[in-house]
């Protein structure tokens, strides 16, 4: 489950990086995790504060081919409900299955929500540009040829 920005052509980049400095690919993973830290902060500057743990276990991933957001876990195991809803409301009562129940068509499918991908998909082209940017970045400062 997750929504995702595809960087066509990014496994032939890093192989070409590893080429020429295997520390290349490493320099490109801390660019992407700067991207994932700017849509963490959009993320959780949307998630209500009542006591600020859903908002601070919104957190940036990255690998050398790409980046991630987590969220919740521990800190606030509650936080996909608080995104995408429960199925349970009013009318509820305990041991009687749908009793009550809210229907969701839209429960947890990529694009929906109230916080996380609405932020990812609102941040698409900022983050495709981003991610282009850190490549041509990373490829410069090693004396790279870039167009």
């Amino acid at each position: 489950m997750g929504a995702a920005i595809e960087v066509r052509g990014l496994r032939e980049v890093q192989s070409a990086f590893r080429k020429v400095d295997k520390d290349l690919p490493k320099e490109l993973r801390v660019e992407f995790k700067a991207i994932a830290e700017d849509v963490a902060t959009g993320i959780r500057a949307k998630v209500p504060q009542l006591t600020g743990h859903a908002a601070a276990s919104v957190r940036p991933r990255a690998s050398q081919r790409g980046a991630a957001i987590a969220f919740g876990g521990n800190a606030a195991p509650y936080f996909p409900w608080l995104d995408f809803g429960g199925t349970t409301g009013k009318g509820h009562r305990p041991g009687v299955a749908y009793s009550g129940s809210v229907k969701r068509d839209w429960k947890g499918r990529p694009g929906d929500g109230r916080y996380v991908y609405p932020t990812i998909t609102e941040r698409s082209k900022d983050i495709e540009q981003a991610a282009e940017d850190a490549v041509m970045k990373v490829a410069h400062n090693a004396g790279l040829e870039t167009k």
